[in-house]
């Protein structure tokens, strides 16, 4: 059944302290000023409520006095009429300005429950491919669920012949095919291509072209699309008793009419690099251009470069996220977050918005327990030299690795992931609101 947080549903009578309690976000950093304006708002209307947890189309958790809403499509009418309490908001909240940040659920879904899986955007769908189902498996899935932001809705492609694979990456390819490269299948590290005929629902497995010089097996390594015919890969190349000193750099050449892949090791090299992140982001400065970023993987709080381009060279991609931009702009402004890096951050997620990197989550190398950790940073390139902006959160709830995050219609989704525990995978999409 494919839960959809949004329409509205009859709160009956409750004493204030109970309402309100289910209601208050969870605040995680600096004062309580927003928080205490929006418990303060729902306690004034506490009593009988139509409760309204928002949709992905951005209306937000609110609790509305009056008739009910539209009807949501999709929901049975017994999960409507009889509905779980709502799940609050969970975040950080700042201080006295009220600025802060918090991932507000939008979905839930059991076939979104997975980690360490890929998650693409593709047509204006999330594709997940594989993954892990439960902390402790080591066989991937080999299913592939697509998720309609739109609607919030999820289904499993009808195919059972995808790649079972976790710790792959995969990027979109001709606005048509899903290539997922390399990855753990449940005995081995893999360098092969496999790619989805999203017009078709079938897979494919394409074949090594001529010239080929693959890696040794690549695992919790990053995937990054320079165009439809090119990507750059980096980081673990080969197992852990294997793994070099530096890590090697691809070009990986994609052929979608022959259904071909090629690779080529680049003359540079980086840190040896695990569980990191990449950000193709263009260059601070007045050099303008492009350039290839990798955040964590080891023990480092610095980025490191793994490709720069002159202008020209990479096709620029129109901004799809003005009203985010700009909230991150004024959330950097507003002098709550510390100048930090992530340092020894593995499992994270990223996601380029305009000039900002954006990471989440992910599994700290510095400490020996509680590793799993819940911060935000932003990586700002505005300015030579780019900052780092750290936004840390106490909400345990929020905790998360393996997870995914994904820009759409102006909004940034988090998919995915195990929780607190490292065992538990998380169902809930959720997309990332501001007070400012």
């Amino acid at each position: 059944m494919v839960t959809t947080l949004c329409g509205s549903w009859w709160l009956p009578k409750s004493p204030i302290s109970t309402v309100t309690s289910a209601l208050r976000p969870s605040v995680c950093s600096g004062g309580a000023a927003a928080a205490a304006v929006v418990a303060g708002q729902r306690r004034s209307e506490a009593g009988g409520l139509w409760w309204g947890p928002g949709t992905a189309s951005g209306r937000g958790i609110e609790a509305v006095p009056g008739k009910p809403g539209p009807r949501c499509r999709g929901v049975p009418d017994s999960w409507r009429r009889s509905p779980p309490l709502p799940v609050p908001m969970a975040g950080a909240v700042g201080g006295a300005g009220g600025s802060g940040w918090t991932w507000r659920p939008v979905a839930r879904d059991p076939l979104l429950a997975r980690a360490f899986h890929s998650c693409t955007e593709l047509r204006g769908r999330f594709y997940l491919v594989g993954g892990l189902l439960a902390g402790g498996a080591r066989e991937p899935s080999n299913d592939t669920v697509v998720f309609d932001p739109a609607g919030g809705q999820a289904v499993r492609v009808g195919t059972q012949d995808g790649p079972r694979r976790s710790h792959h990456d995969a990027a979109p390819v001709g606005g048509r095919w899903l290539c997922v490269v390399g990855g753990w299948d449940g005995s081995r590290r893999l360098a092969t291509v496999a790619a989805l005929d999203t017009e078709r629902g079938v897979w494919e497995a394409w074949r090594a072209a001529q010239g080929n010089c693959p890696p040794a097996g690549l695992s919790s390594h990053t995937c990054t699309r320079l165009s439809d015919r090119e990507l750059r890969v980096a980081g673990r190349e080969g197992g852990t008793r294997t793994q070099r000193r530096y890590g090697s750099i691809y070009t990986l050449r994609l052929d979608p009419g022959a259904r071909t892949y090629c690779y080529k090791e680049e003359g540079c090299h980086t840190v040896s690099r695990s569980g990191h992140c990449a950000a193709l982001l263009q260059s601070p400065g007045l050099h303008q251009g492009h350039q290839l970023l990798l955040f964590g993987g080891c023990n480092s709080a610095e980025p490191e470069v793994a490709g720069r381009w002159s202008h020209g060279r990479i096709k620029e991609e129109p901004l799809v996220a003005p009203r985010l931009t700009e909230q991150l702009a004024r959330l950097v402004s507003s002098g709550q977050g510390s100048r930090q890096g992530p340092r020894g951050l593995r499992h994270h997620s990223c996601s380029v918005v305009g000039p900002f990197a954006v990471l989440f989550g992910g599994e700290t190398l510095t400490r020996a327990r509680d590793t799993i950790c819940n911060d935000l940073y932003i990586y700002d390139t505005r300015k030579s030299p780019s900052l780092w902006f750290h936004f840390p959160c106490a909400d345990h709830g929020l905790k998360r690795t393996g997870h995914r995050t994904c820009l759409w219609n102006d909004q940034l989704y988090l998919v995915g992931g195990f929780g607190e525990d490292g065992r538990t995978a998380s169902s809930q999409v959720c997309i990332l609101d501001f007070f400012i």
